[in-house]
């Protein structure tokens, strides 16, 4: 068989083995599981009933159009709905971004560190691509600017970036937009957006009237704890969304996620319990690691990045040897930060779980 060539430059998103298998090959009796920015929680409970409802309905096609969905989401956006597209999570529209916009000939930047589909997208469609490096992992967004190119089409910013936790308050981000030519579109990654509780934050979905060129893409797959059924929106101007409509397979995405994005929603109270949860989380996490002398990088998301050097394990073994204690994280060896891992936010008892396990590691008894 002749496969397409492309696919040697590729490698498979490595998601991790099943929990039961780390529990029994381990053999602990529970794991605080903080390795995939997943929400601690499940989805509220007005939208498991609402998705045991919507259960009859599952012999027939998902409305291809998310109408419901996208009448209520463009209302509380303020936008048209003409703006909105939908896609079986965030990262199917940033493939879909890939196929209409990149190719041999068109160039794709992205900071370095950041989502590891960021490149992968790049190298699917044979575009050349610049990871810029972030000094001290920081966005340094003249970097980002200067390595735009003639040829460049896409620019993407994950923000708050992902898995630095780092925060462009909106001025940054105007700034960059005023410099980027109009012929290379920006994404703007917002999976981790609802966690922001910086005083400088704004809805960035009106900025699409601003800048024809903007894509902003969201997630239900984190705060909303809907990370199984796998939704997520694009905003951008309708010229944008037309291209996109013309590449996503039909039924895009299905009936149960449709109903449960739509009614959480509807529940603003509870999406804000749970960013109040984690900001007070990764304050508490960071003063803690502070105390015992370990690394930690400032944070808008549902995680932090954690310096792992100096513990009584070399630094590419952290990762291993907290597993070994019941607590599953991501090792920053597979995404461009060695010396680092990633850590999510979770319940109060499994972050005291990973506190404790990294101050063994860290030879601090109290």
């Amino acid at each position: 068989m002749k496969l397409n060539p492309v696919l040697e430059r590729l490698t498979p998103y490595r998601a991790g083995p099943p929990l039961a298998t780390v529990q029994k090959r381990y053999n602990l009796a529970q794991i605080a599981r903080l390795s995939a920015n997943e929400s601690a929680d499940g989805p509220f409970p007005e939208v498991v009933d609402a998705l045991k409802e919507a259960l009859d309905g599952l012999n027939r096609y998902p409305d291809g159009w998310c109408a419901d969905l996208r009448e209520t989401l463009a209302a509380q956006l303020d936008i048209p709905e003409s703006c909105l597209v939908f896609g079986n999570g965030s990262c199917e529209l940033l493939m879909l971004l890939g196929e209409a916009f990149l190719g041999p000939d068109r160039h794709s930047v992205f900071p370095l560190p950041s989502f590891v589909m960021y490149k992968a997208i790049a190298a699917a469609n044979s575009a050349p691509f610049t990871a810029v490096a972030q000094p001290e992992l920081r966005y340094d967004t003249d970097a980002l600017i200067a390595a735009l190119r003639e040829e460049t089409t896409l620019l993407t910013i994950c923000n708050p970036n992902n898995p630095t936790g780092g925060y462009l308050e909106p001025r940054q981000l105007r700034s960059l937009l005023d410099r980027v030519s109009e012929h290379t579109v920006v994404i703007l990654d917002e999976a981790y957006g609802e966690f922001v509780t910086a005083a400088a934050d704004q809805d960035t979905a009106p900025w699409v009237a601003d800048y024809p060129n903007l894509v902003v893409l969201r997630s239900f797959s984190k705060i909303y704890g809907l990370a199984g059924l796998r939704i997520g929106y694009g905003i951008a101007c309708p010229e944008i969304i037309d291209a996109l409509d013309k590449l996503r397979q039909p039924f895009n995405v299905g009936t149960l996620p449709q109903v449960a994005a739509l009614e959480s929603l509807r529940h603003p109270a509870r999406m804000e319990e749970r960013r109040v949860h984690v900001d007070r989380e990764r304050r508490r996490m960071s003063a803690e690691l502070d105390r015992i002398g370990v690394g930690v990088l400032s944070s808008q998301a549902n995680f932090l990045l954690v310096n792992v050097e100096g513990l009584a394990v070399p630094g590419e073994e952290a990762a291993q040897a907290l597993l070994e204690r019941g607590v599953m994280i991501r090792s920053g060896y597979a995404m461009g930060c060695p010396g680092w891992i990633r850590v999510t936010i979770g319940k109060v008892n499994e972050n005291e779980h990973f506190l404790a396990a990294l101050a063994e590691l860290r030879g601090f008894g109290g």
